[in-house]
């Protein structure tokens, strides 16, 4: 018996090289767009009663009670990593990592059209079947090296437990940030800045200034060795 060719609604109305067909939206897609709505659903309310974030201020947890507790600061973390490693005289490559690169990426993506052009669309010529594996297996792999870049970078970090040191039962100076903030900046913290207070000397490398970009990725993995 002959297989039956999936029924396709030709859309008359789109400029060559259409008409395109289109699956009807029910029952099929409708029934796996809602499939996948209901376990990516599942995901998220599992990962949260799973990982559970400490957050009671009666009874404040350690710092290291946020240690592998998932968050969505393993992203920055991610980012910053240029900032720990990158100190001293060796700072100058930082803004290779922070600036270039994704300069470099971004403006890739955007003259790709110019480089390989454009190719109308033949219909009548799916895609086959090893050029959709491998499309799938070079997307999957993508995602895998981004995904494990991102937990390996952030997953030590106690991003979820400010609040062992950072409560209102603590002093205001130290539960809450400033009230002006710019103001803090260019005048307070600039003031420590010319006159060299608070310097963590670095092993083998030129002195970091205390609060900077270094110091505050310190803090996040570290609070109880870096404050």
């Amino acid at each position: 018996m002959a297989k039956s060719e999936p029924h396709m609604i030709i859309e008359e109305k789109y400029a060559p090289p259409y008409p395109q067909g289109f699956h009807a939206f029910y029952p099929k897609h409708a029934i796996r767009a809602g499939f996948t709505v209901v376990v990516t659903l599942a995901l998220i309310i599992g990962c949260a009663i799973y990982f559970q974030v400490p957050t009671d201020h009666n009874m404040p947890p350690l710092p290291n009670h946020g240690a592998y507790v998932p968050a969505p600061e393993w992203y920055l973390m991610f980012l910053f990593e240029p900032f720990w490693y990158l100190t001293g005289e060796a700072a100058v490559w930082r803004q290779i990592g922070t600036f270039w690169v994704p300069l470099i990426v971004i403006g890739g993506l955007f003259i790709m059209p110019l480089i390989f052009g454009r190719k109308k669309a033949d219909i009548n010529q799916p895609m086959s079947t090893k050029a959709r594996a491998a499309l799938a297996i070079g997307s999957l792999a993508f995602w895998i090296i981004m995904t494990a870049g991102v937990v390996g970078s952030g997953y030590k970090s106690k991003t979820t437990s400010c609040i062992s040191c950072h409560t209102p039962m603590e002093d205001l100076t130290l539960a809450l940030p400033p009230a002006d903030m710019a103001a803090y900046y260019r005048h307070v913290r600039q003031m420590d800045i010319d006159v060299n207070r608070y310097q963590d000397q670095e092993e083998g490398g030129a002195p970091e200034r205390y609060k900077d970009a270094t110091w505050q990725l310190k803090h996040v993995y570290e609070p109880t060795e870096n404050w």
